[in-house]
């Protein structure tokens, strides 16, 4: 399998998973993140902001890896890893604030590990599949 595609489902993944997040009725103020019970705290409105941000730039990105594999324009991946980069500051800059306001530090913690292995782990799986 082309690496590309490989990309393109994890953009378009992350982009899945950064708007069920803030869509998610598991914010601990009565619903989404962006919803009027939670915005009523100033914290929320940021990192709500900030994770949709995020997942608008890596959805763009996604769409940018797709014209790469259709078009394979020259420009496009140095776009999508540049898209991909934002997200991942807006993201990082979200969740750091959210957590910061929260003091809820042990499960970043985790979160972070866990998806430093899932990273990890799809590289040498890619590698693999590469080599074979």
């Amino acid at each position: 399998m082309d690496r590309k595609i490989v990309y393109v489902i994890l953009a378009l993944s992350a982009a899945f998973l950064f708007f069920f997040a803030i869509g998610y009725d598991g914010w601990r103020c009565g619903g989404s993140i962006l919803s009027p019970s939670c915005l009523r705290l100033s914290f929320n409105e940021v990192t709500g902001a900030l994770l949709l941000t995020a997942g608008l730039v890596i959805l763009i990105a996604g769409i940018i890896l797709i014209l790469l594999i259709i078009f394979e324009y020259s420009w496009s991946a140095i776009v999508a890893c540049v898209l991909a980069i934002i997200s991942a500051i807006f993201s990082i800059a979200g969740v750091f604030y959210y957590v910061d306001v929260d003091r809820v530090w042990s499960p970043f913690i985790a979160t972070a590990a866990m998806t430093l292995t899932i990273a990890l782990s799809i590289i040498l799986i890619l590698d693999l599949v590469a080599k074979h």
